[in-house]
């Protein structure tokens, strides 16, 4: 029978593993030049367990250079050793060096996004409402620190939507109107976000936008403004803002009309029931304003005032059978019967 001899596996030594690699990296640095091995160490297909050991030996003889560090950062994250890639990553994103901070701000967010989809995956969601958060925090600090390119706004608006975060969803939205400004779709968008974020100035500017470009759906966006008028401003600056619309516009002397009718100031609506009267030239519809008056002041207990105003435009509308009944209803209702007396003889001798 032929013997065998079995052979004993060799396995090196910690001593020799150590100066093998100082031996490897010393023939490195003699064969290549620095900006060569940087390179070398940057691409695609490098050992990183060795890129690793490789950039913690530079980094020994020059401890401040970030661009080695952001370096080891991410081969440290490739090779996954995360939690020193993430330890990295924290002290650049506070770097005095813009072009550091915006790298490391922006690895930071590609890979808490990486995290975020495995972590969905495995239904581990303590964990992913964390690496969300995170997301959210590193987002905003790239958007209010305005480390981006206006070539990327589209998918950074994109990512705000995903990261539901409005406040940054509407500095981008802003910066995409700028090269659109006539997108029907952006501009409901800014409108509603500008409203959300209480930004009603802002609000009111998009909607006046939509007025004239979204010409079918005009209407809509007239009573949206009218809405955020009377609800987001006090008192006196909704009514400032409804009377300066009023001027050049009928549609908002009626709004401002239910505006005062609303807040109970009957006298002012039957003032501005007036006012359209006198801009009318159609007899119907005159006479239509001038009774909505009077019933406004009614409804405020004016009647003394709504007697009066019935009285100045007696005549006016005296060879109107509708006025001539309504106006001896309401003598009578308010107990005026020396009006109704002489109304009742007037409407006798008309008729022979």
């Amino acid at each position: 029978m032929r013997l065998v001899q079995s052979k004993k596996p060799y396995v090196a030594t910690y001593k020799e593993i150590i100066i093998g690699f100082l031996s490897f990296s010393l023939v490195l640095i003699l064969l290549y030049p620095k900006e060569m091995l940087q390179e070398q160490i940057l691409s695609e297909d490098v050992n990183y367990e060795l890129s690793i050991l490789y950039l913690q030996n530079m980094l020994k003889n020059d401890p401040s250079n970030e661009t080695l560090l952001l370096t080891l950062a991410k081969q440290s994250i490739k090779a996954n050793k995360k939690d020193l890639g993430y330890r990295l990553l924290k002290l650049l994103r506070n770097s005095k060096n813009k072009s550091t901070r915006i790298a490391a701000n922006v690895l930071a967010y590609e890979i808490a996004k990486q995290d975020y989809f495995y972590l969905q995956q495995q239904h581990e969601y303590e964990k992913l409402n964390k690496v969300y958060t995170e997301l959210q925090n590193i987002f905003d600090i790239l958007i209010t620190n305005h480390f981006y390119e206006q070539k990327n706004i589209k998918n950074l608006y994109k990512e705000a939507i995903f990261l539901q975060d409005i406040k940054n969803q509407y500095v981008l939205l802003q910066e995409i109107l700028k090269n659109a400004p006539k997108n029907k779709k952006h501009l409901q968008d800014a409108y509603y976000l500008a409203y959300k974020l209480h930004k009603y100035d802002d609000a009111i500017k998009y909607l006046d936008r939509l007025i004239k470009i979204d010409v079918n759906n005009k209407q809509k966006w007239y009573d949206e403004k009218y809405y955020i008028i009377v609800k987001a401003y006090s008192f006196f600056q909704a009514e400032s803002r409804l009377k300066a619309e009023a001027k050049n516009s009928q549609y908002w002397e009626k709004r401002l009309v239910n505006f005062y009718i609303d807040h109970k100031q009957y006298k002012k609506a039957a003032q501005v029931y007036m006012q359209l009267f006198q801009q009318s030239s159609n007899f119907v519809q005159k006479r239509t304003l001038w009774t909505k008056a009077i019933d406004t002041l009614r409804a405020g207990n004016y009647n003394k005032q709504a007697l009066k105003l019935a009285h100045k435009y007696e005549k006016y509308f005296l060879r109107d059978e509708k006025a001539r009944v309504y106006l001896l209803k309401l003598y009578l209702a308010l107990n005026d019967l020396k009006g109704a007396r002489s109304l009742s003889k007037k409407i006798l001798r008309f008729k022979r």
